[in-house]
């Protein structure tokens, strides 16, 4: 009989232990993040050209009142802070998919599974460090070109609440990226998974209009789906901020983060048994 190795090997920390070395890797990722200044700072020029083009072609649609289109049902300001806000968020989301799927095809995991630290944890904290760095300087450029533009700001409220739910969808953005990763145990290249998961993102999390312009039942459809916990929520407080807004925002983040977590968690745990097996 084939001997089956135990999936205890992989250390699981609980309790304050696991929680500090996941700290440790959200630290590291962030230093390692802005070690790489000229990165970050290419980054955040990349983000003001891109808003340039993306506000200049939405305020040309508005100005042009075209009969018989969805113009009328778009915001007074136009889109500028929406997509300003989503592209603040898609922009941060680090390719994590990357890194497993060099691990996965490379056997580097194997080693890993021998560390007393959870492997996809230290990964997935790392990679939210280095997130959140992208976080704080692309909306430091955000909030400097909206000052030099002379636009109207979105209310306080609405502000305060994106420093919240602005993470909160990266977060989304890069369990959904760690899925496409861990694909790699099958497929063993990510970047089928991954364009599947970039398009839907497109569509569904509502990256260059709000999910509301669309038929309905593709509203419905996108407002269901992690897609919009991703972009589209927190992007939405630009255009209605109200608190029953924000709670809604917050709670459909709140469950997919959850449930994104645990199916990140069933796929690792299968991928884990084919490496195990010498399957890989």
């Amino acid at each position: 009989m084939r001997y089956m190795p135990s999936l205890t090997i992989e250390a699981t920390p609980y309790g304050f232990g696991g929680l500090r070395s996941a700290l440790a890797a959200v630290r590291l990722g962030a230093d390692g993040a802005m070690a790489g200044w000229p990165v970050l700072l290419g980054r955040a020029v990349f983000y003001l050209l891109l808003m340039i083009v993306l506000t200049a072609l939405w305020d040309k649609v508005i100005a042009e009142r075209l009969p018989g289109t969805l113009v009328a049902a778009l915001p007074a300001g136009g889109l500028a802070l929406y997509i300003g806000v989503t592209e603040w968020i898609g922009l941060s989301v680090p390719a994590i998919h990357l890194r497993l799927e060099d691990d996965i095809r490379s056997g580097a995991v194997e080693t890993h599974l021998l560390r007393p630290k959870a492997y996809l944890v230290q990964r997935v904290a790392e990679s939210l460090g280095a997130m959140l760095v992208r976080l704080a300087v692309t909306g430091a450029a955000a909030l400097a070109m909206l000052a030099a533009s002379g636009r109207a700001w979105p209310p306080l409220p609405a502000l305060a609440a994106l420093l919240v739910l602005g993470p909160l969808g990266a977060t989304i953005g890069l369990l959904l990226f760690t899925i496409a990763g861990l694909s790699a145990f099958w497929v063993r290249r990510t970047v089928p998974a991954f364009l599947i998961l970039q398009k839907l993102l497109f569509l569904l999390g509502g990256l260059f209009a709000p999910v509301t312009l669309y038929p309905a039942w593709l509203t419905r459809l996108a407002e269901a789906s992690p897609f919009a916990a991703h972009m589209f929520w927190p992007a939405s407080l630009t255009v209605d901020s109200t608190a029953a807004e924000m709670a809604d925002a917050l709670l459909a983040q709140l469950v997919w983060i959850a449930l994104l977590c645990g199916l990140a968690a069933l796929i690792w745990r299968a991928g884990l048994r084919k490496v195990l097996r010498g399957d890989l």
